[in-house]
């Protein structure tokens, strides 16, 4: 066996293995007679077959799997015991000479490949100084607001007599058809207008209207719902009295119920709650802690962000991404094209991956089988329907999904990570209010992760996006 390993830079090499016939010459022979036990050939008892006519029925393919075999042990044996780390797997050189298996010869076999070899540099934290870092203030506004809608959901209704339609009613109506001629049909359907939730012009033609006022309205445009759902839900007919034309109705104000304007009871509160309340003010405040407690997440999160920019700042190291390109494309049947936002992402993530996994080596951490459990078990909560899923047989599927698993497992070790680390760092912090935190988590995640065309819109589990195509070792 020869073995040359060379480095062409400090991010690539090419290795040349030659595996002689004293290597795999023996353990031939010995596949070949554990063979001769299994196999029964017309002409020859069974676990008789001479040596030669199996050699020559199957000599090429066991010549193969041995060598291959030997190959396999002797290449990654030799990467481990030196430690030489590398990305994804050695590749076959463009330029390697062909190899052509003949049982009938006992030639050597030379192998060339080429590696991508992780950069070696001194790992830094960057925990000599704080970090800055925003994080969000309750939002009052939005409390008063969604105390304002208990009291909607949870309040009594008042009947109003002798005022007007406001924007948070609830408004009867009566409802006849008016016929093509202009006359009206005598018979009237009954229903109720939320404001709160209605879509259409009722939204604003019902506005300061009183007990007996009329309007001529199109339902379609008037209610804005689709057609088919106002001819079952509100007019409760089976088929449509007129297709094609405008449902044209005349409508008469019945009712105006307003929804309770004055505080919440606490026998209210506790009612639809489910937690003993006294007042209103008790109320505030469970709201407020509820909020705070959302908001640290979100803090968290932002806090997690900044110091992975601050990991990537700190450590600005190159990987072989020629190699990288090449190995995942070889795994691929859709090709990564080059200079793609999707090729950035995997050298993106490349980076990441290797600092994550630098980082756990230097501060001796394990990622267990219940973390990645955990894993598993926050994306089915996050994208499964519980109601129209067997469950233990999804489990089963993704447990057998490789690439699945890879997913979780990194992030299961990003996890991990961040919980050693964190810790480790002070911040100084800015309270921001909940728009300004949310572009600025918005403006750093679109930094960090690169997604293009992107608005503004804002969920708190970015911290796992990663494309998992490749693999270290």
């Amino acid at each position: 066996m020869k073995i040359d390993f060379k480095r062409l830079d400090d991010l690539n090499a090419r290795m040349t293995l030659v595996i002689e016939y004293a290597d795999y010459g023996p353990k031939l022979d010995e596949n070949i007679k554990k063979y001769s036990k299994k196999v029964a050939i017309k002409g020859f008892r069974s676990g008789k077959t001479p040596k030669s006519v199996l050699t020559k029925m199957y000599g090429k393919g066991m010549l193969e799997e041995t060598v291959n075999g030997l190959l396999n042990e002797k290449l990654f044996g030799y990467l481990d015991d030196e430690k030489i780390g590398f990305f994804g797997s050695p590749m076959m050189a463009d330029d390697a000479e062909p190899i052509d298996f003949d049982a009938k010869s006992k030639s050597d076999y030379t192998f060339v490949f080429d590696l991508g070899l992780k950069p070696v540099f001194e790992l830094q934290y960057q925990l000599d100084k704080p970090l800055d870092v925003i994080i969000p203030t309750v939002d009052q506004a939005a409390i008063d607001e969604e105390i304002i809608r208990y009291r909607r959901v949870f309040g009594q209704e008042v009947p109003v007599t002798g005022g007007t339609v406001e924007v948070h009613d609830r408004v009867g109506v009566s409802l006849a058809r008016i016929n093509e001629d202009g006359s009206v049909e005598n018979n009237v359907v009954e229903t109720v207008v939320d404001l709160e939730r209605i879509q259409g012009e009722a939204k604003t033609q019902l506005l300061g209207l009183k007990e007996g006022s009329t309007l001529d309205v199109d339902l379609e445009k008037f209610l804005g719902y689709e057609r088919g759902v106002i001819l079952k839900n509100t007019l409760h007919l089976d088929e449509d009295p007129s297709p094609g034309a405008p449902l044209n109705y005349k409508l008469t104000v019945t009712s105006i119920q307003r929804p309770q304007h004055t505080e919440l009871t606490g026998e209210q509160l506790t009612k639809f709650t489910g937690k003993e309340m006294q007042d209103e003010a008790e109320f505030r405040a469970f709201l407020e802690k509820r909020e705070t407690e959302n908001l640290e997440t979100q803090a968290t999160d932002m806090k997690k962000m900044v110091i992975r920019q601050t990991l990537l700042n700190a450590n600005p190291f190159e990987i072989p991404e020629g190699f990288l390109f090449k190995w995942v494309n070889q795994q691929r049947e859709k090709q990564i094209e080059a200079g793609s936002r999707e090729a950035r992402h995997l050298f993106r993530d490349a980076k990441w991956s290797l600092l994550l996994t630098r980082i756990s080596e230097q501060e001796a951490l394990e990622v267990t089988e219940k973390d990645i459990q955990r894993q598993v078990t926050n994306w089915i909560v996050q994208n499964v329907n519980y109601m129209q899923t067997d469950i233990k047989k999804l489990m089963d599927q993704l447990y057998a999904n490789e690439y699945f698993m890879s997913s979780m497992k990194e992030n299961a070790l990003e996890d991990v990570v961040f919980r050693q680390i964190v810790p480790k760092y002070t911040f100084v912090e800015k309270e921001v209010s909940m728009d300004e935190f949310e572009k600025a988590f918005h403006d750093l995640h679109h930094v960090l992760f690169d997604h293009g065309d992107h608005d503004h819109h804002h969920d708190h589990d970015h911290g796992h996006e990663h494309s998992h195509d490749h693999h270290e070792h």
